[in-house]
């Protein structure tokens, strides 16, 4: 998966009428070292996963797993790749990284079974969580990235919401009315190759012979099968979340609940069911409250919950009497058998911050921002941080701003797309005289290399074709040829 614009190369080949775009090399198939076993779990999890998201075509997120990684998440089972950030899930080993950024040793390229790319690896972790170098984290985010996608593809009507855009992905079949619209949108959005590209035929075939490959290979009765005996999704919680400032005095204590849903088949039970805790799972938590079941165990389900049915864990966090940071993961275990919640272990979170009594005065533990960077104060001393794209306060106290991000999905980020909220309007766009600046030159269209009526633009009524390939790139070598006979003509 790729967010980035490729850069147009402008010069002497654009006047004489060369391609505007050299197309994107092929997409490499390669073939992940996994056995039939080890290809229909790792297919049923990502079925599982899709369906507590309330995704009921699991195959879909299936295809585009296959054709980004053959459906490998960890090196071990695709050695050709680059090796990423270690995961419990790959026996602590690294998980798969993309190859086509650059040498390994620049740290870029997608993570995972589903290629998350954000730039480097730090900055892809920053934007989409460590948890996506569990099985579980990466397949969770995969579905919000898909839904995401829908909801602003250009080739999608009447989808406003996550979920509307739900609704229209669960009436998706192989060659109905919306297959070439998902085709498409997945293309487009998903891979970053929009439709006037060199590369969109040859990889909108690749995600399409992926996906009906994944659908034919498990056969209609498995991907009916969605849910397993034993998932969760998360609902919500009353604590505050781990980005939001929890501070507490060395000692203090406070009761709240985290509440999951009961997407999977069998019933949970008081007693059975536990929110445990994890990284490591089963560790002694420093937050355990008195009426925690066991120093590893918050608590138990308050009632039977059935599926569909939203149960409630309700437990009780003590503040250690050392001043620091807290952090607290959990998950749903069921009673010495597995640990089954979406998106995995590092998920769920109570994050306390410990008060010190000597912070220097305006510094607290929350962070506040000072400047384009973030501090605060830790263990008696001041932590800072600092923000590359400056420090704002958003609710949750002061955070660093995040990347900018190509809202349309068309590869150009804003400040150089003039409209980042229309994916047909980029630099290099075809411009016509529709009172739109398509191609973001400043001027509205243009028709056989001159301005259209009307709109100067930039260059004023003077002003000749741009020399792109819509429609200036023949009219200037046109244009050139005729000047040059003219001076010939006029020194004979």
């Amino acid at each position: 998966m790729s967010g980035r614009g490729l850069a147009l190369v402008s010069g002497a080949l654009l006047l004489l009428g060369g391609a505007c775009e050299a197309p994107p090399p092929p997409i490499e198939a390669h073939q992940a070292e996994l056995n039939p076993d080890e290809r229909r779990a790792r297919l049923t999890q990502i079925r599982d996963a899709a369906a507590a998201a309330g995704m009921t075509q699991g195959w879909m997120l299936g295809g585009i797993a296959n054709a980004e990684t053959g459906l490998a998440h960890c090196w071990s089972e695709a050695t050709w790749a680059c090796q990423g950030p270690n995961s419990a899930d790959c026996a602590g080993g690294p998980v798969i990284a993309g190859a086509g950024d650059g040498p390994c040793s620049i740290r870029e390229g997608g993570l995972g079974l589903f290629q998350f790319d954000g730039g480097n690896f730090d900055e892809t972790l920053a934007r989409d969580g460590e948890a996506i170098l569990t099985i579980n984290g990466n397949v969770s985010r995969a579905v919000w990235f898909v839904t995401d996608m829908v909801r602003r593809s250009v080739y999608v009507d009447g989808v406003d919401t996550d979920e509307q855009a739900i609704e229209w992905m669960n009436g998706v079949r192989i060659d109905n009315g919306r297959w070439d619209a998902w085709i498409r949108t997945v293309t487009h959005y998903y891979n970053g190759c929009r439709p006037t590209a060199g590369c969109f035929s040859q990889r909108y075939n690749h995600y399409l012979s992926n996906t009906v490959s994944v659908y034919n290979e498990m056969g209609e009765t498995f991907w009916a099968e969605a849910g397993g005996e034993w998932l969760a999704e998360f609902v919500g919680q009353s604590f505050p979340l781990a980005s939001a400032p929890f501070e507490l005095a060395p000692g203090a204590s406070q009761s709240g609940t985290i509440e999951m849903r009961n997407a999977g088949r069998e019933t949970w039970r008081p007693g059975e069911v536990f929110l445990s805790t994890t990284q490591p799972r089963g560790g002694a938590s420093p937050l355990a409250g008195p009426d925690w079941p066991s120093p590893a165990r918050a608590a138990t389900v308050e009632a039977p919950v059935a599926r569909g049915e939203v149960g409630t864990f309700r437990f009780t966090v003590v503040a250690p009497t050392e001043a620091g940071d807290y952090p607290q993961f959990f998950n749903l275990e069921r009673e010495g058998v597995e640990f089954f919640a979406v998106p995995g272990d590092g998920f769920l979170q109570v994050r306390v911050t410990v008060n010190s009594e000597d912070c220097p005065a305006g510094v607290g533990a929350a962070w506040i921002c000072d400047g384009s960077a973030r501090r605060r104060c830790l263990r008696e001393s001041v932590e800072t941080e600092a923000c590359d794209f400056g420090c704002l306060n958003d609710g949750r106290g002061a955070v660093c701003a995040s990347p900018p991000n190509d809202r349309d999905g068309d590869g150009f980020l804003p400040g150089e797309d003039c409209n980042d909220s229309d994916a047909t309007i980029f630099p290099g766009a075809e411009d016509r005289c529709d009172g739109i600046d398509s191609n973001c030159d400043g001027v509205d269209g243009e028709v056989g290399g001159e301005v259209c009526a009307g709109d100067a633009g930039l260059g004023g009524a003077d002003r000749l074709g741009s020399g792109g390939c819509a429609a200036g790139g023949r009219a200037s070598l046109l244009w050139l040829l005729a000047l040059l006979l003219f001076v010939r003509v006029r020194r004979a």
